[in-house]
This record gives structure tokens, C-alpha cells and sequence, in this order.
């Protein structure tokens, strides 16, 4: 484990050392137009730059990445086409230009063969990996040769010879190779599912257009041979932004952008520098470059200030940021979900999430990385932590951006005690109310079971004495007729004694109740095990909505549903007029709602379609 993983470092440090080498020979090559206007031809220019950033950032992030490499690689090429265009004709660097473009596209196949997991579809696609790279090499070796001495007229000289022997089984070999690639992006498409499979579509068409591209071709061949170049990394971005290959969304949005926005800066600078230079006559052309630098320096700032809030959030206004989070607590029933979300937003965190003994709100998703914790107290006492995660698994979050994760941490900490005093409180009363049901079953049960008996035991000997005694008995026997009458009201009115043959039966029996001009319909699992505060707040939900649907609705149909799904659900729905949306609710709506709150559930009335009115109770089966 400790030898791969510095491998890892390994690979990453050398992945760096070659981006900046590229980034070197970039920075050459816009110095080099800006003196003598040469410019390289566009897609050295787009393969140096979108190659390298993504093979950077892929090999910073899969372990031995064969498609990182290999778009790393092609970037170096890249890099140098850049760097030795435009050179005099008895340049050395002339030479290298003239062969150092091939590997760009002659690698294209062999990113596509081992896309997206690095690896190829079987030992039998090696062959087709092993004449990628032949044909890289011996295009590479002919063109060099060939050109060696005069490289401008290459193509052009005639005859055959050795190099130009090469060449051409160059360029053969790597339209098989091309063909290979196409096929296993297809097969690859056939076998995969998901975001996989929708990912290999965009591969696989983007690969297409290269191919037709280069084929129909246009006038000079420069859109054919841009789309041919662009067409892997515009399929790798793809993967990462939009379906997540690699965990590195983040990261490609940064690398390209930032890169991005510093060639594109470079050249507008480069271009008003040799603007202002025309413009103005010799006396007064440093003046001119000196003002017209003064002039463009604020909008690059502008740009910067812009581009840095875009992908770092607010860590440069520390205000910004608590005052989004309290505008948006204000609005907000979510507390801790909405802090999540603010902090994750203001700073462009991957992950953000609130402990407190389990994960009480969250926002984005885990990429294994390293977290970090910053704990939440209020009057000293520790109410949980922010825990978050860096945009990049090295990246090491500023002093400002720490600074404001401990405000915000501080700032949360009243609201995460208010919530846990809360939860406390409902969960406590959650407790009682289940308790209490459960007290009044038993004590239903010793009433039905004990007393009640016990009192027809007395009765009976009673009337035994009865005959002996005569009617100086009557007033004791009606006492205990009376006392039985009130034992057994008061073991009805501590549960609804249906309940004693389940919730089902009892529903049915409270929807027969009420048939007749209304039809009631019952569709009811078998639900055993329940508890008996649930129980007793479901019948008395269905009887409280059966009764509003007859007394006030003018339905004639009225549907029942009890069913278990995590919770128990029961839904009352009717055909009826409906609830008018200036109703206020009555006594029994209030009453269901408070049944299903004291248990940790929700009621919701609204419409039903096409009309009518949907009445949905949620009930936890255990303490939350």
C-alpha cells in the first residue's frame, strides 16, 4: 500500500513537471508571435492546452491512468509544435516542427481503445493498441527522415524512398487503427448501462464526426484537423462534467477555465500591445503601449475578480457569505439542509455535511477525501461539527476560507441547538404518546380481563344469596350492574375495542358504518405488530376523514388505502366538491394533524383529481 502510494506521488509530481514544461513552451510560443507574428497552426495551439490540463488533472486523480498518460503525451507534442513554429528555414526547430504533430492524432485510437476505464476491451485488443503506437512511431521516424535537411518540401518532393515508405504505412496503419477504435467504442456501448453507457454514446459520435471530418475535409483542412484533435478531450470533458468520471468535475472546471482564461488573456494583451504599437508614431509608441496597458489592466482585474468568485464562492467577502446564510435562514424551515447548502455554495465545496453523533444534514456527495471538522458550540458545549471537503483531494483551503468556516460553524451553532432541543422535545412526547397507548391497552386488558370477570363472579353469587336472602339484595346487585356498566365504558373508551382484531378489520368495519349513499371502498394490508398509539391514531384519522366526506363533501365514492412503506400511510381519498383554498381548517383536520404529529408523522389535505379531496397521513412505526 505504501509502494503504490508513492507511485501515486510519483506519477503526480512528474505529471506536473511535464504540464509546466508544456505551460513553458506555451509561454515561448506567445512570446515568439508577439516579436515576429509567426503563429503555430490552431490545433497545436488547443491540443497543447486542452491535453495537458486534462491529462494532468486525470493523473492526479486515477491511479496509473493509461488515458491520463496518454493525453499528457499528446499535449507535449503539442506543447513543442507550438513552441518551434516559425522559425527560419535553417532552424534546427524547423526540423522538429516538421514531425512533431503526427503523435497528436496518430494517439487519438489509442485513447479511444482503452476509454473510459484505461484499460483495453480484451488481451485480443492489445493487437489493435500495438498498431496505434506503430504507427505513431513510424510516422514519427519517416517524417523526420524524410524531412531531414530540407523539412519544408516533404510532402511535396516526389519519388518513393524509405521515409516515404514509412510514412504511408503510417498513415495506413493508423486508419486501421481508426476503425479498430470505432469498434470498440461500439462493443463498449453494447456491454455498458447507465451513465456509462450514455457517456460512450458522446465518445463514440464525437469520434465519428473526427472521422468525417478528416475524410470529406475542407478547403485548407483546418476544421477537419481541429475537430479531429479536439475530438477525445471534448469526450473526456463530457464524462467528468456532466457523468462524474474520475470524481473530478471540480477540478476540470478550474484547470479549464483558469487555462483557458490565461491564453485567451495573453492574446487580447498580446493584440493591444501590437495595436497600440500601430497606432502611434515612434516618438509617442511607448506612451501609446504604456496606455493602452493602464487600459486593459482593470478589465483583466475584473475578469480575475469575476472568474475567482465563480469558482471559489465568496472566501474573498467573508460578509457575503454570513449574509447569505442568514437571509436564507429567515426563509427556510430546513435549517440545517440550508446551511449545508449556503456553506457548500458560497465557497464551491464538493461536500459539506453536519454531524452531531450521525449525519444530520448534508449537500453534495463524499468523494473519499479528507475532511475537515469544525466544531459547533454554543455556552461551551459542543452541538456537532461542519465538516467539509476541499475542492481537490491536495488542495489546501486558504487562512480567509478557514476563517469564515469557523464564523460559519459559530454562526450555525444556535440554530443546530435550537433544532437538537426540539427534536429532544418531540421525541420525548413521541415516547409519551406511545406510552400512554401502550398504559391504556393494558390497563384495558386487566379492566377486561380482571375486573370485569371478577364483577360477573360477584353478581352470580349474589343472586345465589339471592334466594335465600330475599330482596334485601336488590340495591347491592344493582350496584354491581351499575359498576359493570361503567367498566366496560370505561374499557371501551380507553381503546376502540375493534382494535383488539386488527387495524384492517377495524377500517372496514368503520367504512361499513358508513355506507349507503356513500360507497366506501377499503384497500388494507395485513398489518400485524403495530403499536398501539399507531393504531389508535390511524382508526381515529379514517373515522375523522369519513366523517368530513359525509357530512360536507357531497362525494359519492370514497377510496381508503392503509399501507406500510418505512411509515404508515393512510389515504383517504373522495370524488366530492373538494377543499375550497380560503378554507379554514376545522376541528377535525386539526385533529388528524396533531394525531399524526405527536407520533412524528404529517397530514396533508389537498385536492384530489380531477376533484375531490386527498387526505394523506404519514405515521413513523417507531420512535424517531
Amino acid at each position: 500500500m505504501a509502494l503504490d502510494q508513492r507511485l501515486t506521488r510519483r506519477e503526480v509530481v512528474l505529471a506536473r513537471v511535464v504540464g509546466a514544461v508544456v505551460a513553458a513552451c506555451v509561454l515561448f510560443a506567445v512570446a515568439h508571435t508577439a516579436v515576429t507574428g509567426a503563429v503555430s497552426h490552431p490545433r497545436n495551439w488547443l491540443v497543447a492546452v486542452a491535453c495537458t490540463l486534462l491529462g494532468v488533472r486525470v493523473i492526479g486523480h486515477v491511479r496509473r491512468s493509461a488515458v491520463g498518460w496518454l493525453l499528457l503525451v499528446m499535449g507535449v507534442f503539442g506543447g513543442v509544435a507550438v513552441a518551434t513554429a516559425g522559425q527560419s528555414a535553417d532552424h534546427p526547430a524547423r526540423w522538429v516542427e516538421a514531425w512533431v504533430w503526427w503523435p497528436t492524432y496518430a494517439l487519438l485510437p489509442a485513447v479511444a481503445l482503452v476509454f473510459p476505464n484505461g484499460k483495453p476491451l480484451g488481451r485480443r485488443w492489445w493487437i489493435a493498441i500495438g498498431t496505434t503506437l506503430f504507427s505513431a512511431l513510424a510516422g514519427t521516424v519517416g517524417i523526420a527522415w524524410g524531412s531531414w535537411g530540407d523539412p519544408a518540401n516533404f510532402w511535396q518532393s516526389g519519388g518513393g524512398g524509405f521515409a516515404k515508405t514509412l510514412t504511408m504505412i503510417a498513415v495506413l496503419t493508423a486508419g486501421a487503427s481508426v476503425v479498430a477504435a470505432v469498434v470498440s467504442l461500439f462493443v463498449r456501448w453494447r456491454q455498458a448501462e447507465g451513465d456509462e453507457r450514455r457517456l460512450l454514446v458522446w465518445a463514440f459520435a464525437l469520434l465519428a464526426l473526427a472521422v468525417v471530418a478528416t475524410v470529406v475535409e475542407t478547403t485548407d483542412g483546418h476544421v477537419a484537423w481541429i475537430i479531429g484533435v479536439l475530438a477525445f478531450p471534448a469526450a473526456a470533458v463530457i464524462a467528468i462534467v456532466r457523468y462524474g468520471l474520475y470524481d473530478i468535475s471540480l477540478l476540470i472546471h478550474r484547470s479549464l477555465l483558469y487555462g483557458s482564461l490565461t491564453v485567451v488573456l495573453l492574446l487580447v494583451y498580446l493584440g493591444v500591445m501590437v495595436g497600440a504599437g500601430r497606432l502611434f508614431t515612434e516618438d509617442t509608441e511607448v506612451l501609446g503601449v504604456v496606455a493602452a496597458g493602464l487600459v486593459f489592466a482593470p478589465i483583466r482585474s475584473w475578469v480575475q475578480r469575476k472568474l475567482d468568485r465563480w469558482l471559489y464562492g465568496e472566501r474573498s467577502d467573508p460578509y457575503a457569505a454570513l449574509s447569505t446564510l442568514s437571509e436564507k435562514l429567515e426563509r427556510s424551515q430546513d435549517v440545517l439542509p440550508t446551511v449545508a447548502q449556503t456553506v457548500a455554495e458560497s465557497l464551491k465545496l464538493p461536500y459539506v455535511a453536519i454531524r452531531g453523533g450521525s449525519v444530520l444534514a448534508e449537500h453534495g456527495r463524499s468523494r473519499g477525501w479528507p475532511q475537515l471538522r469544525f466544531p459547533m458550540t454554543y455556552r461551551g458545549s459542543s452541538v456537532g461539527d461542519l465538516v467539509v471537503e476541499p475542492r481537490a483531494p491536495d488542495e489546501r483551503l486558504t487562512d480567509r476560507e478557514l476563517s469564515l468556516l469557523v464564523d460559519l460553524a459559530r454562526s450555525t451553532a444556535p440554530a443546530a441547538q435550537s433544532i437538537k432541543l426540539t427534536a429532544d422535545l418531540q421525541l420525548a412526547r413521541e415516547r409519551l404518546v406511545r406510552a400512554r397507548e401502550e398504559e391504556r391497552l393494558r390497563l384495558r386488558r386487566d379492566l377486561h380481563d380482571g375486573v370485569g370477570p371478577a364483577l360477573v363472579g360477584i353478581r352470580l353469587q349474589l343472586r345465589a344469596l339471592r334466594r335465600s336472602l330475599g330482596d334485601v339484595l336488590d340495591p347491592v346487585l344493582a350496584d354491581v350492574d351499575t359498576t359493570a356498566v361503567e367498566v366496560r365504558r370505561l374499557v371501551d373508551g380507553l381503546r376502540p375495542p375493534i382494535l383488539d382484531q386488527g387495524l384492517a378489520l377495524a377500517v372496514r368495519d368503520e367504512a361499513a358504518r358508513f355506507n349507503g349513499d356513500l360507497r366506501v371502498q377499503v384497500d388494507a394490508e395485513q398489518l400485524d405488530g403495530l403499536s398501539a398509539a399507531v393504531e389508535v391514531a390511524a382508526y381515529r384519522i379514517v373515522a375523522e376523514a369519513l366523517t368530513n366526506t359525509a357530512r360536507h363533501s357531497g362525494a359519492s365514492t370514497c377510496l381508503i388505502s392503509v399501507r406500510t412503506d418505512g411509515d404508515l400511510v393512510v389515504e383517504v381519498v373522495d370524488d366530492g366538491s373538494g377543499v375550497s383554498a380560503d378554507a379554514r381548517p376545522g376541528v377535525g383536520l386539526d385533529s388528524m394533524r396533531e394525531r399524526c404529529a405527536e407520533l412524528g408523522g404529517s397530514c396533508t389535505v389537498g385536492p384530489a383529481e380531477p376533484h375531490g379531496t386527498r387526505v394523506v397521513a404519514r405515521i413513523p412505526l417507531e420512535a424517531q
